[in-house]
Formats: C-alpha cells, structure tokens, sequence
C-alpha cells in the first residue's frame, strides 16, 4: 500500500514551521523569566524526549514525557516539560488534548505561569490557527483573543500580521454584533499594501457576493487588483502576489460574465497571462465572454487552445461540448454534428472509464494515483503535519485538495506509522522472552549447584550433633556434673592425676608409697575443690558457648531455608514474566484498536474518492445526454435541408 511505507523509525520529516516553531525557538531555554539559559538538559528523560522530538518522533517523545511524568515528573525545567508535550500533541492531531494542556498550564490569563510572555503568546497563537485550520472557529477565536498583540508584534511581527488576518477572518464569519467595527479597526492596523491585508480584501468581495452584493464584491476587486498593481516593488514573494491576482481578475471577470457584461469581463481577462495558475480557466471564460460578444471565432481560438492542454482537470470536461456548441452558434452544422458526436464517444467513454476505477477502487489503486514527496527518512510534510503529495491522475486535484481528504490521508499515514511501531514493539517481546528462558536455564544451573554445596556441608549432620551436644550440657546441668563443665587444664590434670591413681596402685604398700600416696590424696582433694569452686564459671562459660552455637545454628538454618525458598520459587522473575505478558496483552490490545481506526480510515477515503467519481460521472452524464440530444436536433437539422435541396432540384 501506498503509506505502509513511511516507518516510524528514523523517519524526519520537515520540522514543524507551524504548530511546533515555537518549540524549536524555546526548547533549549530557561522556563523562568530573567534566569540563565542552560545549555544542556537537567534532566536525562528530558533529553531523551527532546532527542525523538528533534528526529521528529513525535509518538516516541510523547511516549518518554509520559513515561518520566509516571516516574515522578522532569526536575530542573518547570513547565517546559508539558509546553513540549502540548505542541507534540498538536503536531500529532491531538487538537482537543492539547487545548486542555495548554489551558491547565498557563490558565486563561496566564496567571501563575513561570513560562514568558513571548512563549505564551506563541502558544495560544499556534493553538488558535490550528483550530482555525480546522474549522472550528469558537475555539480558534477563544484561543487567539488570549494572544497579547503588543508582545506579539515586539516579538515576531510576521506572526503578528497574521495574527491581525486570522482575527479579522473570524470577524467575517460570524453574525455577531459589532464585528463589523472590529473588523474595520483590525483591518486599519495592516498597511494596505500588506498581503494579509489584501487576503482580508479578496475574502471581503467573496463574502460580499455570497451575500447577494454583486456591486460591493466589485468595487473590492477592482481596488484589490488596483493595489496589487501598484506595490510592484512589495518584499512579500512576487509568485504569491501574482497568484492572488490572477484570481482576483478570474472572480472579477466571472462576476461581469454573471451580469452578461462581456465587454469589460473580455478586458479583465485579456489582462491574465497565458501560462499562469489560472489560464486554463480564464481561456475558458474568455471563450464564454466572446461568445456572449458575439464573436464565436474568438470563442472557437480559445476553446482549440484550451483542448490541446494536456492536463485535463474535471471541470474541463465540459470543453468538447462548449467547442461544439460554438460552430453550432457559427451556423456551421456541417462541423458541429461530429463535433458532438466526438465530445458524446469522450464522455461515454469517460464514464466508462469512471465505471472501471469505482469497480476497482482500493487503498492500492488509490495510492497509485498519489505521488508523495519522499526523502530518505519517509514521506515529507508541510507546516501543520498535512503529507506533501501531488495527483498523477489530475482528476484527483479537486478531492485531493479538500481539507477533509487531507486529513484522512494524514490520518491513515499516521496509522500506518503507528502500526509499525506497535508490530515494531511485539517483535521485541520474542526477545524478552528468549532472555527470560536463558535465565531460567543459567538459575536452574546455579540451583543445581546450590544443591550439591549444601549436601556438601552435611547440614543435617551438624544439626544432629548440635542436638546432641544440646543435651548433654542440659543433663550436664540437671546432674550438676561438675566434671563436664571441666576446662582443659583440669581435665589433663585429672587424667595426669588418673595415671598417678592407677601406678600408686600398683606399688606394693611401705612407707616410701604411704607417704606418696598421702600426696595423692591431698592433691585429688586440692583437685575436687578446685573443681568444684570453678563449677559456676565454667557452666557459664559453656552455656555462653551454647548460646552462641544455637544463633549461628540458627543463622544457618535461616540461611539454608531462604536458599531452598529461593531455588523453590524466583519472584523476580515470575513479577518480570508477568509484566511482559501484560504489556503483550495491552499493545496487542492497542494493535487491534488500530486496525479498527486503520479499516475506517480506509473506508472513510476510500468513500470520499467514491462520491467524487459519482459527482463527476453525473456532471459527464449531464454532457452526454446534451450532446445527444445536440447530434439529433443537428442531424435532423441537416436531414431537413437535404431534402429541401433535393426538392429544389427536382
């Protein structure tokens, strides 16, 4: 298809001049009035925000914004952050949305707000001519009355004359009291020679002659066509000049062809050269003139010239039959019946033609009819995000002008962006997945290993023996046995003193072994005591030692059921698992809503092209049931005067 070309990814197109200048003049600024200008972003988010912004994302730097205002808002930047955010929104479409950002954060008067009085006006400025653009002129009026002219004027003047133009254009609109004088003030502040100014005045003689005033619609396009004239030397672009007044004689000639005064509409449009905008339909209109002059021959040189053009817009259908007509006004029915007959066979065949495309009428044959301005980022766009493109088939110019196709063509484009992004997205998420089973695999591995470290360290052993080891110093203590709360001096003491015992045993009885055995006795009894006098320290001393025990036995039990508990379950990693299936679920959620929007973006361009060929094929049916009725009053108009010559020669 036509648009599924355009990527999101690195895609720039043509920095938004219009709804988004203001951004690029303030996005390296201080928000605060008087402080210094940083040089770069306080914020890491910000910046990346402000990186997609510059490549021209608008959805990923609407997306970081989002993302960073969830994490707890941008430090260091105020109420810039939401200012971006704001133009983003309108260069995406988001007209409403941004409206009640832009209103929330300045509030009505602007009360309140850190952000500059220059950045203010160009907000509401902006805001406003997008919904002028749009025609919804309540919000365009409410929006651009909060604009303050004089800071506007100081600041940038261009915008300044077309703020002055905008306001006086909804003054022409509306019915309300008084509009009337504001209008004639707003127009005193341009200079008459000013282009806006004399857009106001081309716009004034269209509104006039919708209201039945044909002599004030004249008077203001002969002073218009009078003024451009006369500022030759005007620096507004000269093409722009002329273009606008080519159309100004166009309408003026039209309006003297409505009043059957062909004279002075042959001399408007003598005046309009041959290669401009509108020569094709002056050529027309002065073959219309002529022939209401009563010169057909004038009429018939205009109509040749303008059938050999090779682009053939819609409304020139209506040539072969005005060239027709004119040798039947000649009273050359000879040449006007084939005539007739040739424009009759171009308009059946043309419908016919229009039969074919509505019968295979697709979004792909649609966009083969399209010829977009490409670069190597994607499709280019103009100010306000509308595609840049041009018909191959110019039967399309009139409906590819329309406001409303080209905002069903920008919509669809911004689908299909969209689109590719969220299939973008789900691709990822066959990645997460894949790093989440190669974490599985490397965490059962370390389990394993996990595994075989604690059967090495024999944990149960120990804590049978800790057991153990539990109960004897508790019997120990129940007993009161002295002898095992012994420290190791005593106990080697005692076995040196058992080893004294059980030789003294074994000696045979006289003095000598008396007396050593009177030794013995006194230092078993010096043993006993000490012994026994040392009996509360050392089961303290013990005890301590137990308790110490039991903590790092506890401590080690604690350790080893947290190990089991983590090699049993990974909350981390079912927590991660389940956030990727939700976000899977949402964005294909999201992808199917987009879908929905891109079938009735579809079907709503598709509709448009459709009426279009309908009008066209009833404004051709029109011309072929005249064109036939014209053939037969001609042939029977030349049948007569055949039989009449034959008669008189008879």
């Amino acid at each position: 298809m036509g648009l599924k070309v355009s990527q999101p990814s690195g895609r720039r197109p043509i920095v938004f001049t219009g709804a988004l200048l203001w951004l690029t003049i303030i996005a390296p600024t201080q928000i605060q009035a008087g402080q210094p200008q940083p040089e770069r972003a306080h914020d890491l988010r910000y910046g990346w925000a402000l990186y997609e912004y510059h490549q021209g994302n608008a959805l990923e730097a609407l997306t970081q914004l989002a993302v960073a205002r969830e994490q707890g808002g941008i430090e260091g930047h105020g109420d810039h952050p939401a200012l971006v955010e704001g133009g983003l929104m309108l260069s995406w479409g988001m007209t409403r949305e941004a409206s009640r950002l832009f209103t929330e954060l300045l509030g009505a008067d602007g009360a309140g707000s850190m952000l500059s009085a220059d950045v203010r006006n160009q907000a509401w400025f902006y805001l406003g001519k997008v919904f002028y653009l749009e025609g919804d002129h309540e919000l365009a009026s409410e929006n651009l009355e909060r604009v303050d002219g004089d800071i506007l004027a100081r600041a940038n003047h261009d915008l300044f004359r077309e703020w002055i133009y905008l306001q006086a254009r909804l003054a022409m609109m509306s019915a309300r009291l008084g509009d009337e004088t504001e209008l004639a003030s707003l127009q005193a502040q341009l200079e008459d020679t000013d282009i806006w100014s004399l857009y106001l005045r081309y716009n004034s003689a269209v509104s006039s002659l919708a209201a039945g005033d044909a002599v004030a619609a004249e008077a203001e396009l002969q002073a218009l066509i009078s003024l451009i004239d006369q500022s030759t030397d005007s620096d507004e672009p000269e093409a722009e000049r002329q273009g606008l007044l080519s159309r100004a004689r166009l309408s003026l000639a039209r309006l003297y062809l409505r009043g059957n005064q062909f004279d002075a509409a042959l001399r408007v449009l003598g005046e309009m050269p041959l290669n401009g905008v509108f020569a094709d339909q002056a050529l027309f209109d002065y073959a219309v003139a002529a022939a209401g002059q009563g010169r057909p021959e004038r009429a018939l040189d205009a109509l040749d010239t303008l059938a050999k053009r090779d682009l053939f817009l819609p409304w020139r259908q209506q040539v072969p039959f005005a060239r027709a007509y004119v040798l039947e006004q000649m009273n050359r029915p000879e040449s006007a019946l084939p005539a007739f007959q040739k424009a009759a066979d171009h308009y059946q065949s043309r419908i016919e033609e229009l039969d074919k495309i509505r019968d295979g009428l697709s979004e792909e044959s649609l966009m083969a009819q399209l010829d977009f301005s490409r670069d190597s980022d994607g499709i280019l766009t103009d100010s306000y995000g509308r595609l840049r493109v041009q018909p191959v088939d110019f039967g399309m110019a009139e409906v590819l002008a329309s406001e409303t196709f080209q905002q069903a063509l920008a919509e669809l484009n911004e689908l299909y962006r969209m689109q590719s992004f969220i299939a973008e997205r789900q691709s990822r998420f066959e990645s997460f997945r894949i790093m989440l089973e190669t974490r599985e695999q490397q965490r059962q591995v370390r389990i394993a290993q996990t595994r075989r470290a604690l059967e090495n360290q024999q944990a149960d052993q120990w804590q049978q023996l800790h057991q153990e080891f539990n109960e004897k110093i508790s019997r120990a203590l129940t007993e009161e046995d002295a002898g095992f709360f012994m420290t190791s001096k005593q106990k080697a003491l005692r076995d040196k003193l058992d080893d004294v015992e059980e030789t003294l045993a074994g000696l045979r009885d006289d003095t000598t072994t008396a007396g050593q055995r009177a030794t013995y006795q006194r230092m078993r009894a010096y043993f006993d005591w000490w012994v026994a006098d040392d009996y509360g320290v050392n089961r303290w001393a013990a005890q301590k030692q137990l308790r110490e025990l039991d903590r790092e036995m506890d401590r080690f039990q604690a350790q080893r059921q947290r190990v089991e508990k983590l090699m049993a379950d990974d909350a981390r990693h079912a927590e991660l698992a389940q956030r990727i299936a939700s976000s899977e679920r949402e964005l294909a959620t999201l992808g199917a809503e987009v879908a929905d929007a891109l079938g009735k973006a579809r079907q709503a361009l598709l509709s448009q092209v459709d009426t279009m060929l309908v009008a066209q094929q009833e404004e051709l049916n029109g011309y072929l049931l005249a064109s036939r009725h014209a053939q037969a009053r001609l042939a029977d108009q030349l049948f007569r005067a055949s039989q009449s010559a034959g008669a008189g020669d008879e």
